[in-house]
C-alpha cells in the first residue's frame, strides 16, 4: 500500500476527534441528532483548521447506514465510501479550477438528481470565493432553494470575497485558529499512534511555527520523522523551518533591554554565516519579545504555554520597560515587511536592532518619550554630583551645596577669583567621610590648590575660543555647548553648567563619548589632563567680554598667565598686547 501522509492518515473522522472546534462540531452534532440540518452550510476560517474535514464528517454522519447518535459509523458502506474518496452521493467541487458558469450550470442539472444509496446528496464546494461573479449568480438561486434530498457545504478561506446574496443564504460557521497548547497534544497522540519519538521542545517548536493549522503541524511532524529517522529533536525542527534556537532569541532580548548595539549587529553576523533566514529571525524575535510583553503585563498569558520555558529569567527583561518592549516589537514588524521587498535585508535589519538599542537617536513620540524618561533619571541621580551653591558671577543661585569637599572631607569655598581656596586645617577625626564628588576632584590632581596659573577667568575667556574649536571639529555637539558656561575650575577639574531647562542640551553634554571629547579640547587649551562635570544653574551667569582670537594663539599667549587682569575686567590691555 502507498505511503499516505501523516495529515491524510490521520484525519479525523468523527465530531469529537475534530480539534480546537467544539463551537463548529457541537452545533453540527446537536442538529444531525434532532434531524435539523440546514440545506447550505458556509465554512469559513483559515488554512488547516478542519473546513473540509468537517465537512466530510458531517457527510458521513448524514448518509450513515448505521448511525447511533449524532457520529457516523464508520463502518459502513457509505461512510467508508466517503473516507476513501468514491462516494457517488458526495461530491467535492474545487472552485479555484471549475469557477465558470458553464461548471455551475451542469451542476444545476445534476442536483436534480435523487441519492443512489444515502439520504443526501451533499456537495462540497471548497474554496468557493474563487468563483466568478456570474457563476456565483447562476448558483444563486438552486441554493435558495434547492431540492429536499441536496445539501450544500461550502468553504473558504476568504469569506469577505463572498456576495452577500450567498452569505444570507448559508449557515455560517468560523473556524478559529487552533491554540498551541492543542496541536502539541494532538501531536502527541499522532506520534505514538505512528510510533515517532518526539522530544516535547520540538512538538513546541511545531505547534508555534504551525500558526494555528492542524494540517501543517502534521506536514512539519512528517518532515521531522523522516529526516531524523522516526525520531524528531528540536535541532531536527530548527534546520526544517530555518529558524534559531530560544536561547539565541533570549540573547538578542538581553542586548536590546542593555542597549548593546553593537553585540545584536554581531549576532546578526552569525546568524548570517549560519545560513539563516534573518526575515524569519526578524519575525520570531518579533513574536518571543511579544510574548515577553505579555508576561510582563498579564503572567501567563504569553501564547498558551507554547514558548515553555523560554520567558523564564530573560536577560535583561527587568531592564526593559513595557513601552521599549512594546516600542520594539513595533520596529520589528516593520522591519520584517521591509525586508521583504528591500535589497537589503540585513541592512534592514541591523537598522531596526540599532533603533530599538537606542531610543534616543529616533525622533517618533514613543523615542522622544524615552528621552524625557532617560533625562528624568539623570535628573533624580543629579545630587551626587552637587557641588557648588553660588558663584559671584551669578545673579541666581545653584542646585547644590554650600562648599566642596576635598580629598580629606573639609570643605573648599569659592573666592573672589573664580578657583577655590584651600581647605583650614582640620582634626583627621573630625572629617566626615568625602562624598562622591570630592573623590572624583581628588582623583584628578593630587593638590589641594587650583592648578597655577588657570583660573576660571582664564577659562571664561578662554571659553569662546574653545567652543569655536568645537564647532569646526564637531558642528552638530556646537548648539548644545553654547549653553554652556564655565562654573568653578579646581585640581584639573572643570565645573560647567547649563541654564535650568536646558534637559536636551545637557544630555547630549553628558554622553561618554562627547564627554571624552570635550575634556581632551580643554587639555588642549589649557594643559593637562581635564576632568569636566556638568550641572545646572539658576539665574544668570555674567561671562566678560573676551576678543576672539584663533585657538592656537590664544593656547600658545595666555597658557599659564592670568588673561584678564582684576583691574581691567574689559580685557582693554589686550590692545596694546603685542605677539
Amino acid at each position: 500500500m502507498a505511503y499516505l501522509a501523516l495529515y491524510r492518515e490521520w484525519r479525523p473522522q468523527t465530531f469529537k476527534d475534530i480539534v480546537g472546534q467544539e463551537h463548529v462540531t457541537r452545533t453540527l452534532r446537536n442538529a444531525v441528532e434532532a434531524g435539523r440540518t440546514g440545506h447550505a452550510y458556509l465554512f469559513c476560517g483559515s488554512r488547516g483548521t478542519g473546513k473540509t474535514t468537517t465537512a466530510k464528517v458531517l457527510a458521513k454522519a448524514l448518509n450513515c447506514l448505521d448511525r447511533k447518535g449524532p457520529e457516523p459509523c464508520n463502518r459502513c458502506a457509505n461512510c467508508q465510501a466517503v473516507t476513501e474518496g468514491y462516494s457517488v452521493d458526495v461530491i467535492e467541487v474545487d472552485a479555484a479550477s471549475n469557477r465558470g458558469i458553464d461548471e455551475i450550470r451542469d451542476l444545476r442539472e445534476k442536483v436534480k438528481f435523487a441519492p443512489t444509496t444515502g439520504q443526501f446528496r451533499v456537495y462540497i464546494i471548497d474554496e468557493v470565493h474563487m468563483l466568478t461573479n456570474e457563476a456565483f449568480n447562476a448558483l444563486l438561486k438552486t441554493l435558495e432553494e434547492p431540492p429536499s434530498h441536496v445539501v450544500f457545504i461550502l468553504a473558504t478561506t476568504e469569506p469577505h470575497k463572498v456576495p452577500l446574496t450567498i452569505l444570507s443564504r448559508c449557515q455560517r460557521f468560523d473556524f478559529k485558529r487552533i491554540p498551541p497548547d492543542e496541536i502539541t497534544g494532538r501531536l502527541k497522540e499522532v506520534a505514538a499512534g505512528a510510533g515517532i519519538a518526539a522530544d516535547e521542545e520540538a512538538l513546541l517548536l511545531i505547534a508555534r511555527a504551525a500558526e494555528g493549522g492542524m494540517r501543517d503541524a502534521l506536514s512539519i511532524l512528517d518532515q521531522g520523522a523522516a529526516l531524523g529517522e522516526m525520531k524528531v529533536t528540536a535541532g531536527d525542527v530548527h534546520n526544517i523551518l530555518g529558524t534559531v534556537r530560544v536561547d539565541i532569541l533570549r540573547r538578542m532580548t538581553g542586548y536590546l533591554a542593555a542597549g548593546e548595539a553593537g553585540q545584536a549587529l554581531r549576532l546578526v553576523g552569525e546568524l548570517t554565516g549560519m545560513g539563516k533566514d534573518l526575515r524569519l529571525f526578524a519575525r520570531e524575535m518579533a513574536a518571543f519579545l511579544r510574548a515577553v510583553a505579555l508576561e510582563r503585563i498579564s503572567p501567563g498569558d504569553a501564547g498558551g504555554g507554547v514558548w515553555g520555558d523560554a520567558l523564564k529569567n530573560v536577560p535583561g527583561a527587568a531592564d526593559f520597560s513595557e513601552e521599549r518592549l512594546i516600542r520594539a516589537v513595533d520596529i520589528l514588524i516593520k522591519a520584517e515587511q521591509e525586508m521583504k521587498w528591500g535589497s537589503l535585508p540585513g541592512v534592514i535589519l541591523e537598522l531596526a536592532l540599532v533603533k530599538a538599542c537606542r531610543p534616543e537617536i529616533t525622533y517618533d513620540l514613543t523615542s522622544l518619550s524615552a528621552r524625557v524618561a532617560a533625562l528624568e533619571e539623570k535628573l533624580k541621580n543629579l545630587v551626587k554630583y552637587q557641588a557648588v551653591q553660588s558663584f559671584p558671577e551669578a545673579t541666581g543661585r545653584l542646585r547644590q551645596p554650600d562648599s566642596v569637599p576635598d580629598e580629606t572631607g573639609a570643605r573648599c569655598e569659592p573666592d573672589h577669583a573664580g578657583g577655590v581656596q584651600a581647605p583650614a586645617e582640620t582634626n583627621p577625626k573630625e572629617t566626615g567621610p568625602a562624598d562622591a564628588m570630592s573623590e572624583k576632584l581628588a582623583g584628578v590632581a593630587s593638590g589641594g590648590e587650583a592648578v597655577p596659573g588657570v583660573s576660571l577667568d582664564l577659562v571664561r575667556n578662554s571659553w569662546g575660543d574653545i567652543i569655536g574649536a568645537l564647532r569646526k571639529e564637531r558642528p552638530p555637539l556646537y548648539p548644545n555647548f553654547t549653553k554652556a558656561v564655565p562654573l568653578q575650575v579646581q585640581e584639573h577639574c572643570l565645573i560647567a553648567g547649563f541654564p535650568e531647562g536646558e534637559d536636551l542640551a545637557y544630555a547630549m553634554a553628558e554622553r561618554p563619548e562627547n564627554k571624552k571629547y570635550f575634556e581632551k579640547l580643554l587639555g588642549k587649551f589649557l594643559s593637562g589632563e581635564w576632568q569636566v562635570i556638568y550641572k545646572f544653574y539658576q539665574g544668570e551667569i555674567q561671562m566678560p567680554a573676551v576678543r576672539v582670537e584663533p585657538a592656537n594663539d590664544i593656547s600658545r599667549r595666555f597658557k599659564g598667565k592670568e588673561v584678564i587682569p582684576e583691574d581691567d575686567p574689559e580685557g582693554s590691555l589686550f590692545d596694546d598686547w603685542d605677539d
